[in-house]
């Protein structure tokens, strides 16, 4: 007697479905929390194109970095109950190349949005952060954060 394999697209399909509403719902629950925090404070934040916010213009300059630079940085990082989960001291000075670096993705794209010399405060949801798993220390999955970031110096490429 032949057995044929089981096929579990019904299964497939709907956990697929389940996963997209569930990534919904916690990105709009992510959102939702920015926006409270933005209106509770006295600053303007700039929602950019890439789904997070910063409080600087969120416009690149030619001399911001670019994918290929080298930047050094300190940041902080913050949840949305103001409680320092890394602080500057415990992250220390940060030098990566810009591209190559394993850092989340937010933080890799709002470090092209700061001149040398400035700071600015970027708003992730987890989802640009750590997403479904956090870091697996400090942070927890689905977890949106504050960061605090101070660009040092940038060494553009030579190329």
């Amino acid at each position: 007697m032949v057995q044929y394999p089981v096929s579990y697209e019904d299964d497939r399909a709907k956990f697929m479905e389940f996963s997209q509403d569930r990534n919904k719902q916690i990105l709009n629950e992510d959102n939702e929390l920015i926006q409270n925090y933005i209106d509770s404070l006295n600053l303007e934040f700039k929602r950019t194109s890439y789904g997070f916010w910063i409080s600087n213009s969120g416009e690149s300059t030619p001399t911001m970095a670019k994918t290929g630079d080298v930047v050094k940085y300190e940041y902080e990082v913050l949840n949305f109950d103001h409680e320092v989960i890394y602080s500057e001291e415990e992250n220390g000075e940060q030098t990566i190349m810009m591209g190559h670096a394993d850092i989340p993705r937010g933080i890799q794209i709002a470090l092209q949005m700061i001149e040398k010399g400035d700071s600015a405060t970027v708003l992730l949801p987890s989802f640009l952060a750590y997403g479904g798993y956090g870091d697996r220390n400090k942070i927890q999955g689905n977890e949106p954060l504050i960061f605090k970031i101070q660009i040092q110096d940038i060494r553009k490429n030579s190329r």
